[in-house]
């Protein structure tokens, strides 16, 4: 890490902390994060939607289909569990930083 990492997360800190003082600010750095982890997660589970679709096309024998099929099957359950369970949190932290 150099000098410039640690300033930059210094000032990265100062400004966030800065800005939580206001509820209106809290719940802006509140939406921020979930609609990034958001991002992050969606963007994963479409990585490894394409990879699953992938091993199901090259699927040679009848258990190689099937267990294309179910990977893919957990990768779109498992996703959107995350997705959703990410989404209620953070609404959950908003409804908690208003109230």
């Amino acid at each position: 890490m150099r000098l410039w990492h640690l300033t930059l997360a210094i000032v990265l800190i100062a400004l966030v902390l800065t800005v939580a003082q206001d509820a209106v600010g809290m719940v802006a750095i509140v939406v921020f994060i979930t609609g990034l982890g958001e991002a992050v997660v969606g963007t994963t589970a479409i990585i490894a939607l394409f990879q699953t679709l992938g091993s199901l096309g090259e699927a040679k024998g009848l258990s190689a289909h099937a267990e294309a099929v179910v990977a893919t099957t957990v990768v779109l359950a498992v996703s959107t569990a995350i997705m959703t369970g990410w989404l209620f949190i953070g609404a959950w932290i908003v409804q908690a930083v208003v109230a």
